[in-house]
């Protein structure tokens, strides 16, 4: 019996790398694993690339948002505080100078924004009070000064009381000659005498009376001397039927 004879090897289909023999199948894998690497850390980058770039877009656009809302805040204030100077204009009727009128205009319109007052009403009550003179002092009856600065008229010891609920410090009598200064604390005064007494009409008739003189006349129930609340209210609904007529020609000129 022939003796057995060895297996037959097929040739060996590989090759010799670093001493180790790689055949082609798992040469083949390496490369397909080493491509699928390659694609996906490729496409990682891509997508960390495109992810910066959208944020980066996303960024800008929030921008030109924020910056779009910016101006057609700035746009519809300049528009608003225009349409007060030419109501002021006609209702001061030339009685007081424009740089005056701009500068209430002004004030008006950042104090109304603030406190979310009609600013019609504001004007009202400056014109009772000083006719949009900034440099004004109250006198009674007899001529003396009454110590009522500015345009809203403040008492010194009022205004301080306002000051320091305000936290501005070191407030003195020329102070009140600053036609910003004046009419923040007056209006933070109105604010607080309404919201005190709950009342538009209370409010304003304690501005002109004093809060004590009202309180003491709530009490023993005598009526209240009304002729300031009336004097506001006709400026209130003169200045309303002139912006009516202003709002009327702009829009026929559209």
């Amino acid at each position: 019996m022939a003796p057995d004879r060895p297996a037959r090897r097929h040739p060996i289909i590989g090759f010799l790398i670093r001493r180790r023999t790689i055949w082609i199948s798992e040469f083949l894998a390496n490369i397909i694993v080493g491509l699928l690497l390659i694609f996906l850390m490729s496409v990682t980058i891509l997508y960390s690339v495109k992810t910066q770039e959208v944020r980066r877009i996303d960024r800008r656009i929030a921008a030109i948002r924020a910056e779009n809302t910016g101006t057609e805040n700035a746009l519809t204030a300049c528009h608003r505080e225009l349409h007060v100077l030419t109501l002021l204009r006609r209702f001061a009727g030339g009685r007081v100078t424009d740089s005056t009128l701009c500068k209430v205009a002004a004030l008006v319109c950042a104090s109304s924004e603030r406190f979310g007052y009609d600013p019609l009403l504001l004007i009202a009550v400056i014109h009772v009070e000083s006719i949009f003179d900034p440099a004004a002092k109250g006198r009674y009856q007899s001529g003396d000064e009454s110590g009522a600065i500015g345009l809203m008229q403040l008492q010194f010891e009022t205004a301080t009381a306002v000051a320091k609920q305000l936290n501005i410090q070191h407030l003195n009598r020329g102070d009140l000659l600053k036609p910003d200064l004046n009419l923040m604390l007056g209006v933070a005064y109105l604010t607080e005498l309404i919201t005190q007494f709950k009342s538009f009409k209370l409010g304003i008739v304690a501005y002109n009376q004093g809060p004590g003189a009202v309180l003491q006349t709530l009490s023993s129930g005598g009526p209240l001397t009304l002729d300031y609340y009336k004097l506001v209210l006709r400026s209130y609904y003169d200045l309303r039927k002139l912006a009516g007529e202003i709002d009327r020609e702009v829009e026929g000129k559209k």
